[in-house]
């Protein structure tokens, strides 16, 4: 895992204790909290830490591509620093979002589905399912 004042410097950006504790906090979970999740652990280490701050750090980091944003319920985003291309799976029981392999889903077709869109940006396939978790119990 790249470090992420490397990151932040190669994007250009000012590294603060703040961009660097958000970053660091996003590489190393799975669990793509919420902008609220990402404040309550953030002010565990470094108190005082202003919800202002958070998302504008959270809306940077977006913008020159170091995480991004996953909706997959209405009026909720998630972040995720996992910024190589992947796809969701998601519990329909305890809600539990994670990762799963670009290649599970073969050869994404972009020309077939701009015939249909006039721009893809991005394609992102979400399961909704019931993990192994929830599965065992």
């Amino acid at each position: 895992m790249v470090d992420p004042s490397m990151l932040l410097e190669r994007k250009g950006l000012k590294i603060t204790p703040q961009r660097y504790a958000i970053l660091k906090f996003l590489q190393h979970t799975t669990i793509h909290p919420t902008a609220d999740e990402v404040i309550e652990q953030l002010n565990r280490d470094l108190p005082m830490t202003s919800r202002a701050t958070v998302y504008n750090t959270l809306n940077t980091l977006r913008d020159v591509g170091l995480v991004h944003e996953v909706t997959h319920e209405a009026g909720v985003l998630r972040y995720d620093a996992n910024i190589d291309p992947h796809h969701h799976f998601i519990c329909s029981q305890c809600g539990k979002l994670e990762d799963l392999d670009w290649k599970l889903f073969g050869n994404l077709n972009h020309e077939a589905l701009s015939a249909q869109c006039p721009v893809v940006e991005n394609i992102e396939v979400i399961v909704r399912g019931v993990c192994r978790h929830c599965r065992n119990r």
